[in-house]
């Protein structure tokens, strides 16, 4: 095992790791059950290999979590001092019960004066409670939740133990397969991003992942010109990824929980296609492209959302588009235009509306070669749809209705959309000035203000 920070655990994991509190982590190290290791500026640290060892041993012999601390059978009083919450037990109802950080013991009175003992517990995420048969005593019933608890934990020790040395390339395979497929409509764009992750981690097991190793590789990305806001997309899979692993049983923590995302402030494009560009690229596109700019220019459709429309999706009498294959999954209406109108009466013109409305084949390369022979630079197709917004904004729509026709869940994502021109920010800043000019004012003395200033 490599000698490194990530071959260590902290107080925090080891108690999540034996389902204790803290304290009792710290306690166990004081009576010297627990093998710590004391790091200068770090504090107590747990070595891997040795937490193996130790729960590995005890595993074999008796109940892991509470032998090594103390005899139940023979000190209550001790036990309870350890685990028990409130140390003492707290009246509910009919019942008194007694929380430990592993489990509930409670005392039950029946309507006919008899005395039950139950314990409760948690197993796969679900809370269970269960009767103590035949207990006389407290002692007994504790007894019976640190046996039912010590089983469970046994069990899922070593059921993580060997999941957790899957590969990572196989638990990608499964999140892709299980996951991503079946619930995600942009699963390629996962299944693309997964190229590079599986390049990096493929062959190494998940439980041997740390938040360390994914900083590293996320630093290594940004050193090779990668954007920041594709280094998010990576992480954010990998956060997804280890959740769906923890849900189906393969990993007890998610290593990158914590890591936080850059700040993508300074990476939203801004690139909007300006009237005279518009007009060199018309020139340029091929005839079956230039309704599908059209399209976009006037509806602020996603590239995906236009090849998908359908003529039936088209209604002329109301003069709305109803858009089906979103990226949410929730259809919306958007308003068809004079100028969109006119170009899809001419489409329509003669013909049998039946299937798509607009030809698919060769698009995108078509519009990248259009807007190289017409000189446009550092534009993509989806600019098309930041151009639609930004232009309803320069001419006074409120962004709610605009975010309304993006189809946005919020008006935060539609803001970084639309970035007006700077005529429209002087025109708005102008409308700051007032009739009467004061800028007199500023070189004016204290004593002559009383005089220059208008009075109300």
């Amino acid at each position: 095992m490599e000698n490194s920070a990530n071959s260590y655990l902290t107080v925090g994991e080891l108690s999540a790791l034996l389902k204790v509190h803290k304290k009792t982590v710290y306690k166990m190290v004081g009576q010297g059950a627990l093998p710590a290791t004391r790091i200068s500026g770090r504090g107590i640290r747990f070595r891997r290999e040795n937490i193996d060892n130790w729960l590995r041993n005890r595993l074999t012999r008796t109940p892991v979590l509470f032998d090594a601390v103390t005899k139940i059978d023979l000190q209550l009083g001790n036990f309870d001092k350890i685990f028990l919450k409130g140390g003492h037990g707290n009246p509910v109802g009919n019942k008194t019960r007694w929380r430990y950080g592993f489990g509930i013991v409670y005392l039950r009175k029946t309507k006919q004066g008899n005395v039950r003992w139950y314990i409760e517990y948690n197993s796969g995420g679900r809370r269970r409670r269960e009767v103590v048969a035949n207990a006389q005593s407290r002692e007994e019933a504790v007894l019976a939740l640190k046996r039912r608890v010590a089983e469970i934990f046994d069990g899922k020790f070593n059921a993580n133990r060997n999941a957790e040395r899957i590969q990572f390339s196989q638990l990608a395979d499964r999140y892709l397969n299980e996951y991503a497929m079946t619930q995600k409509k942009s699963w390629k764009s996962d299944e693309s991003r997964l190229r590079n992750l599986i390049y990096e981690f493929g062959e190494m097991e998940i439980g041997r992942l740390s938040d360390t190793m994914i900083l590293r590789y996320r630093q290594q990305r940004l050193g090779r010109g990668t954007s920041k806001l594709t280094t998010n997309r990576e992480t954010a899979l990998l956060k997804k990824m280890f959740s769906f692993a923890i849900e189906k049983g393969l990993m007890t923590n998610n290593p990158a929980k914590k890591i936080k995302m850059f700040s993508e402030i300074d990476t939203a494009r801004t690139r909007v296609l300006s009237v005279e560009e518009e007009q060199r690229l018309f020139v340029e596109l091929a005839l079956h492209i230039r309704p599908i700019v059209l399209t976009a220019l006037n509806t602020g459709l996603r590239y995906s959302e236009i090849v998908g429309l359908k003529w039936n999706d088209i209604d002329m009498e109301r003069g709305k588009v109803k858009v089906e294959h979103t990226k949410s999954g929730k259809a919306r209406f958007v308003p068809i235009n004079s100028v969109l109108r006119f170009e899809l009466e001419r489409l329509s013109s003669g013909k049998k509306l039946v299937g798509r409305v607009f030809r698919s084949k060769s698009i995108r390369k078509g519009f990248e070669n259009a807007c190289r022979r017409a000189g446009i630079e550092g534009f993509v197709f989806h600019d098309l749809r930041r151009t639609f917004g930004t232009r309803l904004i320069e001419r006074g729509v409120d962004i709610v209705t605009i975010s309304r026709l993006y189809g946005h869940s919020s008006v935060l994502v539609t803001q970084r959309y639309l970035h007006p021109q700077d005529e429209l920010g002087r025109d708005a800043v102008e409308r700051l000035a007032i009739s009467e000019n004061l800028s007199h004012i500023c070189h004016t003395v204290p004593e002559q203000m009383s005089t220059t200033l208008p009075v109300n």
